[in-house]
């Protein structure tokens, strides 16, 4: 990956982080789609990060179900980007 597609990404990561931050004080701002966008832009930008998000139970879940499903259609794709964003906010592994 080049390196301003890096840089793009690890901003937009660090802007979706401070907004997730700002959307748990807030009560109409959603922080956990914001949370989500940073875990999928600062896991694409960085391996070694990458590495690192998938030791984590509920987000390395969340990762590992978003790679799996991303030689799907649009329908399952959407299907399944819901259900893992429900377990990753409900705090249920497959791993228990």
């Amino acid at each position: 990956m080049s390196y301003p597609a890096r840089f793009l990404l690890t901003a937009v990561g660090g802007l979706c982080v401070i907004l997730g931050f700002i959307g748990l004080v807030v009560p109409l701002m959603p922080g956990f789609v914001f949370f989500a966008i940073a875990v999928i832009c600062l896991s694409s930008a960085s391996p070694r990060l990458h590495k690192k998000m998938l030791a984590y139970p509920g987000v390395g879940t969340f990762l590992q179900d978003l790679e799996a499903t991303r030689h799907l259609g649009l329908r399952a794709r959407i299907v399944a980007a819901l259900s893992s964003a429900a377990r990753l906010l409900g705090g249920t592994n497959r791993e228990r």
